[in-house]
């Protein structure tokens, strides 16, 4: 017997011990499904089979329970011999294509629904009921396929209140409160003892954002109904849907503190087995809360077979943690354990910023790990565009720590995701820290890889200035990039027209935005006089220069610089003239 089965039979024992729940009945195990005690729904009906193998209507709920805990295969298994204990029994037809529903293989799931319907007697509506639910509850929900079977169901039987109850479900999802309400209103009135119905309504009036009032009525029924979980489970989703909300940081984590103390109540009146756990987990993911999150993936993390979504779980909150080798350690391993079609962008994302921290964490970088996170972000952004928003701090933290190289490739992976909500700072920021990852390397160093960062460089500058064409310093620093990519002993000049139309931006915002870019000014001047000069136009550096002392009369410079000009101008005229 494997660690993963023995935990699991662990945790339902330990159920057994303290409730001291006894299997009686199908109705006893539904009872417990309804209060999400899996392990102990589980457990009765498993007990239920043996005693009577041949009631395939067993089998059914038994495969639901592993449907909800994500056991596909598990389930297929029931349902296959549900239907060879009792052939004449449809719902583990159902079952097959609910399974169908989670595989997300809808034809396959219509045409059994449709074996499983065909020769409904008179009075059978629980085909239609489970299948309506099915709609509801599957990975891509159908709510109108939902409504148009539970009406079906309904004709035959408008006694049973569950039907009203997923009624109500299907309009939530279709976004229709009021039909919601009377689906939840009518359960409660078929079956007073009902209390999902009571919290579907709290539900609601949480959806219309009323956060205190979904809060105390939620309160209320866990008051009347102490041991009913879901109730618990629905005070931690309002409260972090309230924190959501939150305008401070403080009320934010206030929240999300109670969402997790509520959630903890659930647990605790729920199983405590792996898959309640790792429900709690994905919670925990929810609100943010890395460190507890941290605990518990690292106590899953140690049973074998766990669901490898716990390794992604522990890789993530180690991250947000700060260790980050423990974060690489946990995704390298989700990627040898995890099926690829189960692997999400953000296990890129994630295996990725492991890297980059690692590679950076001393000078120098270690290239090669940072360019193996940066391959990880790409096929990140590649598979899920809307992560390129979450790599501008990233950027920003590596140009802050004056790993210009490191940042501009960052920056590059966003810059080229048209999408990105940053996107225009995006490329701002990759011709900033692209170019000062070459203007900071000395100019014996520089290369053909140089020159190709300051060609990144200018067209990063470029996207700005088409769309974003009154950000001054873009001008600025496309002048600067030129510069560089400019001979330095036949110059051509041209950083001169991005200069010139920094400097005409900046003067058309009069003299306080003059004197707050005066050094800018100064040196956009001196650049332009320089090349000019070396182009022979000693007039036009002249002219620059005493715009230079317009700003700055005192600079010292522009004084040394004028006087050598005029210097020249005088031993050139003098030699043309003979003197």
């Amino acid at each position: 017997m494997n660690m993963m089965k023995k935990a699991m039979i662990w945790g339902i024992s330990l159920a057994f011990v303290v409730t001291g729940v006894r299997a009686q009945s199908l109705d006893d195990a539904k009872k417990a499904i309804d209060a999400e005690q899996f392990a102990q729904a589980r457990t009765m009906l498993e007990t239920l089979v043996k005693n009577k193998p041949k009631d395939g209507e067993n089998y059914f709920y038994l495969g639901l329970v592993y449907l909800h805990n994500e056991h596909l295969d598990s389930a297929l298994t029931v349902f296959d011999q549900g239907i060879a204990a009792d052939p004449k029994n449809n719902l583990n037809t159902v079952g097959k294509g609910i399974v169908d529903l989670y595989k997300e293989d809808a034809n396959a799931a219509a045409t059994k629904f449709a074996a499983a319907t065909e020769k409904l007697k008179r009075r059978d509506y629980l085909e239609l009921y489970h299948i309506g639910r099915a709609y509801i509850d599957a990975p891509e929900p159908n709510y109108q396929k939902a409504v148009e079977y539970l009406d079906q169901a309904k004709a035959k039987n408008a006694e049973d209140p569950l039907i009203p109850l997923a009624l109500g479900d299907a309009y939530m999802g279709l976004g229709n409160a009021s039909k919601a309400y009377v689906g939840y209103r009518d359960a409660a009135n078929l079956d007073n003892t009902l209390t999902r119905a009571r919290v579907q309504m709290q539900v609601i009036t949480r959806g219309s954002h009323a956060w205190q009032e979904a809060i105390d009525g939620l309160k209320q029924i866990a008051a009347d109904v102490p041991d009913y979980a879901p109730t618990y489970r629905e005070l931690a989703e309002t409260y972090h849907a309230w924190a959501n909300t939150a305008t401070t940081i403080d009320d934010y984590n206030a929240r999300n503190k109670e969402a997790v103390e509520f959630y903890k109540q659930y647990m605790d009146k729920t199983d405590y087995t792996v898959d309640s756990r790792i429900r709690y987990a994905d919670f925990l993911v929810y609100v943010k809360d890395y460190t507890e999150l941290q605990v518990q993936a690292a106590e899953l993390a140690q049973l074998e077979d766990v669901n490898p979504k716990i390794l992604r779980y522990l890789g993530y909150s180690a991250y947000e943690n700060k260790q980050y080798q423990e974060s690489k350690d946990a995704l390298d391993k989700l990627f040898t354990r995890m099926e690829a079609e189960r692997i999400i962008p953000r296990d890129y994302l994630h295996l990725g910023l492991a890297d980059i921290k690692l590679a950076t964490q001393n000078n120098p970088t270690d290239a090669t790990l940072f360019d193996t996170g940066i391959e990880q972000l790409k096929k990140a952004v590649a598979a899920d565009s809307s992560i390129a928003d979450d790599l501008n701090d990233v950027g920003k933290e590596l140009f802050t720590a004056k790993k210009f190289l490191d940042a501009s490739k960052v920056f590059e992976i966003a810059a080229y995701t048209p999408t990105s909500r940053n996107f225009i700072y995006d490329n701002f920021y990759l011709g900033y820290s692209a170019y000062y990852a070459v203007a900071t390397k000395p100019v014996a160093q520089r290369g053909e890889a140089e020159t190709a960062l300051l060609h990144k460089a200018d067209t990063a500058f470029g996207v700005v200035i088409e769309k974003a064409p009154t950000t001054q310093d873009a001008y600025l620093f496309r002048a600067n990039v030129n510069n560089l990519l400019d001979d330095t002993e036949n110059p051509k000049g041209l950083a001169e027209p991005y200069f010139l139309k920094y400097i005409e931006m900046v003067k058309e915002g009069g003299d306080a935005e003059i004197q707050k870019n005066k050094s800018k000014l100064v040196d956009a001047y001196s650049t332009i006089a320089v090349v000019s000069v070396k182009r022979g136009d000693y007039q036009k550096g002249r002219d620059l220069i005493g715009e230079i002392l317009k700003l700055d009369p005192e600079n010292a410079w522009a004084k040394q610089t004028l006087q050598y000009l005029e210097q020249e101008s005088a031993a050139s005229t003098g030699a043309a003239t003979g003197q």
